[in-house]
């Protein structure tokens, strides 16, 4: 499989090849154990910061995944991703995207709404990591659908901006149809 994030016009780098297996185990009580593996296939060391810039990126994932088995299991699932490349550092990209957003210095169990401007979204804060090269926000929504939207910066070719969301319920895929769009566009315009 090969993976390429870049801006338009940048010379695709050539990967090397990433595996990831995914094994579920079902335990007693209605529990199972959850074990991913990734890999990466390269010839040199050049792409060890990949994968492991790569790993940083499991315990969030794992998180949506809690989230969803614990408020939204059984009910289908619309994601969405909103991709944006900035010049400047994580920290820099980071002030650009949460200031407008009012996500400066949230805290987890917190109350959040987007403000006007931008599509409807809110819930109540799971999770904030900020180190030196990760940035993350993590909200469980109750609006535009009961979902998961997950707000990162991270380096990658400069600094990575994604915003994705995991939206649940018969209402998800409209709220898709309508807001990626919406959201590309804002995120453009802070990013271009």
């Amino acid at each position: 499989m090969q993976h390429r994030f870049a801006a338009e016009g940048d010379a695709a780098p050539t990967w090397p090849a990433m595996a990831t297996e995914w094994v579920v185990e079902a335990k007693a009580g209605g529990k199972c154990l959850v074990r991913v593996v990734h890999s990466l296939f390269a010839s040199t060391d050049e792409w060890d910061n990949q994968l492991e810039g790569t790993e940083q990126g499991w315990p969030g994932f794992f998180k949506i995944l809690r989230l969803y088995l614990t408020y939204f299991r059984g009910m289908p699932c619309t994601p969405a991703m909103v991709i944006a490349v900035a010049k400047g550092s994580e920290a820099e990209a980071w002030k650009a995207v949460t200031g407008p957003l009012k996500l400066t210095g949230v805290k987890e169990g917190q109350t959040w709404k987007a403000p006007p401007g931008v599509p409807p979204l809110g819930g109540t804060i799971e999770g904030v990591n900020e180190t030196d090269h990760l940035r993350n926000v993590l909200v469980r929504l109750d609006a535009p659908t009961p979902g998961v939207a997950s707000l990162g910066a991270f380096p990658h070719q400069g600094t990575m901006v994604i915003l994705s969301l995991y939206l649940y319920g018969d209402r998800a895929a409209a709220a898709v149809t309508r807001d990626q769009p919406l959201w590309q566009k804002w995120m453009s315009e802070r990013f271009s």
